[in-house]
């Protein structure tokens, strides 16, 4: 047996599975790169964007399967994201030319995808135990005078960010947010307000704050029917796009509650 086959052979069947579906996914990769490059209609310069596209879509499934693999599922949760991230772009650009191919090429990868998302997924809640109930887990951590964290109320991890420091382009110290979509540098003055509804624990209030100070749809990992903290997993987070553009990104809660959480 040579090291590949023992390697598959210690594979559970659920993990042969995903890697079964990314093989059929590699196929209809090329298929729709063959389609784009016939399409007369289509500009080298879009073309050549739209198969990068469709390329790094199949690297990022391909690097969560390898991950999966290694059993580092952090990081093939990362990569699955970014693969579905990355697809609803590309449907978005084959639905512009709402021909039968075009169309059937969006029907097939969708459904083939859905069979490989859920195949992931068994894999990741056999492999996962979250011991600690929300219930029990506290909501917002007082890290030191100058840093607060908001937790996930599903899983515990660190959703939300907020410190007095230098964000990735500013020049002095800010108030910096990092949430599940973006980062953002506000004015420091406002830190001593923010960091009293800190200290009252208040979510709604720091969600109010944000639609404030930031942006309409206020802090992107708080669900306002909840009144609960979610990290991009569990806010099952989904880019949204329009004909190859970024348009907006949702949030739906556990409990199914759904809100634009970035626009």
């Amino acid at each position: 047996m040579n090291k590949m086959n023992e390697k598959r052979s210690n594979l559970t069947e659920d993990e042969l599975k995903v890697g079964q579906y990314i093989q059929k996914i590699e196929d209809l990769k090329d298929n729709i790169i063959e389609y784009l490059n016939y399409l007369t209609k289509l500009d080298d310069t879009t073309k050549n964007l739209w198969i990068s596209d469709i390329k790094e879509f199949y690297y990022n499934l391909s690097s969560a399967w390898m991950k999966l693999e290694h059993k580092n599922l952090e990081d093939s949760k990362n990569f699955l994201y970014g693969a579905r991230n990355l697809l609803s772009k590309i449907i978005s650009e084959l639905k512009i030319f709402q021909n039968e191919n075009s169309l059937k090429l969006v029907e097939n990868v969708e459904k083939l995808f859905k069979k490989c998302w859920d195949a992931f997924w068994i894999v990741f809640k056999i492999s996962i135990t979250e011991e600690i109930t929300a219930k029990s887990r506290e909501t917002v951590i007082k890290v030191s005078d100058l840093k607060y964290h908001l937790v996930c109320a599903e899983c515990g991890k660190i959703a939300v960010e907020f410190k007095i420091g230098y964000g990735r382009f500013d020049k002095k110290e800010s108030l910096v947010f990092r949430g599940i979509t973006h980062e953002r540098s506000l004015n420091i003055k406002l830190a001593y307000e923010l960091f009293e509804i800190f200290g009252e624990k208040n979510l709604l209030g720091i969600h109010n704050f944000m639609k404030k100070y930031h942006g309409y749809e206020g802090l992107d990992a708080f669900c306002p029917e909840c009144n609960k903290i979610y990290c991009w997993e569990h806010y099952d987070a989904r880019e949204e796009y329009d004909e190859g553009f970024y348009d907006c990104t949702y949030g739906i809660c556990p409990n199914g509650h759904k809100r634009i959480i970035d626009d």
